[in-house]
């Protein structure tokens, strides 16, 4: 098959940083290579303007997501923003963008001391080998996979589905492989989730995508883990969310099952306000915040708090938008509320002793 030609304009240098995650990461990468190469009438080098309303649209994720990656990345120190007069944008300057640009900035003589990144930390910015090689025979920073009980597996390929191979001969086994086994059986589930994620004995307790986190939730919900009318989108959504907080992208299932078990005490209304609440609001903070916003979070206010995220556009980007449950009893708790409104002006008005019983009045 012939190869389709590409047509390219020139290239940009990306350097090497240490981001908070992967969303972070690719809007640093989409600014630099955005970033001007020379001066233009609206941007000096290394500028570029965007537009958050119409990069929502673009990426899927919402202003609210947008902006506080920018500010993340003005606190990490790889640029400076200035938001323009009359919605014009945001102007954004990437730091040291000349330097970054530049090969030789990469290239490290022996005894020479590194150059600093933007915030003027040597270990910010890692280098390339000394021939200044852009690809390097190894990469500065070979890339683990590291699991929430602190065990380090070493994956060069930066692979977080690959499986570390010990005995070629040996079935590797997975929890996702675990939770299917169990799932596609007639075995009666007679166990809490917990209890079935510490006995499993696999070697691979890591979630590292979507499809993993949906098979976790399902099984999560098969084992009654979660209070009746739970939603599955919402817990799925919220789940992906707490693992892209991992450097890895991965996160253990001992993690998430020990972290089910404390929220046993809280309704579904509190769960689903909680979870969307993160999920909009909190997306770049560990499980630990929820169970603040839990502890803060009485049912009434939980149910309001849902009519109300149910009409926010953050969500949207997790494909929740138009599908958030409703609070539990709150239609109950709505006509209650009318009839005792209704109950009330017909006393002002002495008209109560003439209200009949329709359902028994024969």
């Amino acid at each position: 098959m012939d190869q389709q030609e590409i047509h390219a304009s020139g290239f940009v240098i990306q350097p090497r940083l240490q981001f908070r995650n992967i969303r972070d990461q690719m809007i640093y990468q989409m600014l630099v290579s955005r970033a001007n190469y020379a001066a233009s009438e609206r941007c000096k080098i290394g500028q570029t303007i965007i537009n958050l309303t119409e990069l929502s649209k673009e990426t899927g994720w919402s202003r609210d997501i947008l902006s506080g990656a920018l500010k993340q990345l003005k606190k990490e120190g790889y640029i400076q923003t200035e938001t323009l007069p009359q919605k014009k944008g945001v102007l954004v300057t990437i730091v040291r963008y000349k330097d970054l640009q530049d090969l030789t900035f990469y290239q490290k003589e022996k005894g020479e001391k590194e150059p600093k990144n933007p915030q003027g930390n040597p270990q910010r910015i890692p280098h390339e080998n000394p021939q200044g090689n852009p690809q390097g025979s190894e990469p500065a920073n070979p890339c683990y996979e590291r699991d929430d009980e602190g065990l380090e597996k070493a994956n060069p390929q930066g692979n977080p589905h690959e499986i570390p191979q010990g005995n070629p001969h040996e079935n590797p086994h997975t929890i996702t492989a675990f939770i299917n086994s169990i799932s596609n059986s007639n075995i009666n589930i007679n166990k809490t989730l917990k209890q079935y994620v510490d006995q499993s004995g696999v070697k691979k307790m890591n979630l590292s995508s979507t499809e993993d986190i949906g098979t976790f939730v399902d099984f999560a919900l098969l084992t009654n883990a979660f209070p009746a009318g739970a939603s599955r989108k919402v817990l799925i959504a919220y789940f992906d969310v707490i693992r892209m907080t991992r450097s890895s992208c991965s996160i253990s299932a001992k993690v998430l099952a020990n972290f089910i078990e404390k929220l046993k005490k809280y309704s579904v209304n509190q769960i689903h306000y909680a979870f969307l609440k993160h999920i909009t609001d909190h997306d770049d903070k560990r499980e630990q915040y929820t169970l603040g916003i839990l502890r803060n979070v009485k049912e009434p206010e939980a149910r309001r708090g849902l009519m109300i995220l149910k009409n926010k556009k953050g969500v949207a980007s997790h494909g929740l938008d138009g599908n958030l449950p409703a609070a539990a009893g709150a239609e109950e708790s709505s006509t209650r509320a009318e009839a005792e409104r209704l109950e009330r002006i017909a006393r002002e008005r002495g008209l109560l002793g003439a209200i009949r019983d329709t359902e028994f009045d024969f």
